[in-house]
């Protein structure tokens, strides 16, 4: 049971609930063996049953751990859960800038504190009310900074609050990275690549072998029917395409794949060729940007929540190629789009397409985001 890389972190749960923040802290899965996940389970002990996978290097939030210290509670899927804590190690983390917002967890409060940690105030200032206090090692989501950069705005409970900025470190969370694209770009039929193509010419009681390495003596990870939907990345060498199913990458035969055509599943395009019904992610923190097929436009991200619908109003191509990457605006967005492979940096997601997406901020400048992208089929 795959996790994808926004749920795993169940950031938007912990953020949004002011009780149990101060026992929660951030791990990273490591030391799992190559090819390997994390077990999730019902309880504390491998005798219970396994409910799911983490993937290595996934950050995952702990709620506590059990009377032994072998095992760490984790909120899974919406439900308590364990997994073997020996395969936790803490996350880095590094002094915050006076700037800087998103994840950060509370680091620097002495013992014996006269407050019992970092007071959290209704304002910013030492003279506003308290709401709260929070301990050593809380972790917080910092949505702003005042304008010296001594005080951060976070969530807290089922508002916000204010806190000393002196007292917070920012943890490192994976940016998304493209890739090289393999070569070439062009699909036999002389189409460009990535592309949704239709299993065909298999028969109703077979199936269309996925495979590990592009070559008929490879290891079969998988299968797809008759009439399934296949997103091709690229091509390997000869007949072979390099596509995905779900999470798992792997190779099947051009033989029996037909580019989609203008009706049925085929990707919705502009005029000018650029795809819409699209959905990109990323993190700094968390965020997804999302383009229809009737050119609407949504951002969403962990801070804020859900924006206003926009529209997509231009499609600029490359004019050294005459496609991609695309320039595109719908304010208040604006962005590049590239078509080459994209690690997201914290699962095993493949994607086909790499965004820069510009961003209005809180204070009215602008920010740059990088991630990854995927044509929906």
């Amino acid at each position: 049971m795959k996790n994808k890389i926004f749920a795993s972190l169940v950031v938007a749960s912990i953020f949004a609930s002011g009780a149990g923040q101060a026992e929660t802290v951030f791990k990273q899965v490591s030391g799992v063996s190559a090819g390997d996940t994390l077990n999730v389970r019902l309880g504390a002990g491998s005798k219970f049953q396994d409910i799911g996978d983490i993937q290595p290097n996934e950050v995952i939030a702990v709620l506590g751990y059990d009377a032994s210290g072998n095992w760490a509670k984790i909120l899974y899927q919406g439900q308590i859960a364990y997994v073997s804590a020996r395969y936790l190690s803490p996350l880095s983390i590094a002094p915050a800038s006076p700037t800087s917002t998103g994840p950060h967890v509370v680091k620097g409060i002495k013992a014996g504190d006269p407050d019992g940690g970092l007071v959290v105030r209704k304002r910013a200032g030492t003279g506003q009310p308290k709401i709260g206090v929070l301990t050593n090692r809380t972790p917080v989501n910092v949505i702003k900074r005042t304008a010296n950069g001594k005080w951060a705005k976070i969530q807290f409970g089922n508002g916000t609050g204010w806190v000393s900025g002196f007292y917070l470190n920012a943890l490192q969370t994976a940016v998304p990275q493209p890739m090289p694209s393999p070569t070439p770009q062009t699909a036999p039929d002389g189409g460009s690549l990535p592309a949704m193509f239709t299993v065909t010419g298999v028969a109703a009681n077979d199936s269309l072998n996925f495979r590990d390495a592009p070559n008929a003596s490879a290891n079969i990870i998988g299968r797809f029917a008759p009439g399934a939907q296949v997103q091709v990345l690229n091509m390997a060498s000869g007949n072979w395409a390099y596509v995905t199913d779900g999470e798992t990458a792997g190779y099947v035969s051009t033989r029996f794949l037909t580019r989609n055509s203008s009706t049925g599943n085929a990707p919705v395009t502009t005029a000018n060729g650029f795809i819409l019904g699209i959905t990109c992610h990323g993190t700094e923190p968390f965020w997804s940007f999302k383009i229809a097929d009737d050119r609407t436009v949504t951002y969403t991200s962990l801070v804020n929540g859900t924006a206003p619908l926009t529209s997509l109003v231009q499609t600029t191509p490359s004019t050294l190629t005459g496609s991609y990457p695309f320039a595109f605006s719908s304010p208040p967005y604006s962005g590049l789009i590239r078509t080459q492979q994209c690690s997201d940096g914290m699962s095993d997601n493949s994607y086909t397409m790499s965004i820069q997406l510009n961003t209005p901020t809180q204070s009215g400048g602008t920010q740059t985001l990088n991630g990854c992208c995927n044509i929906q089929p």
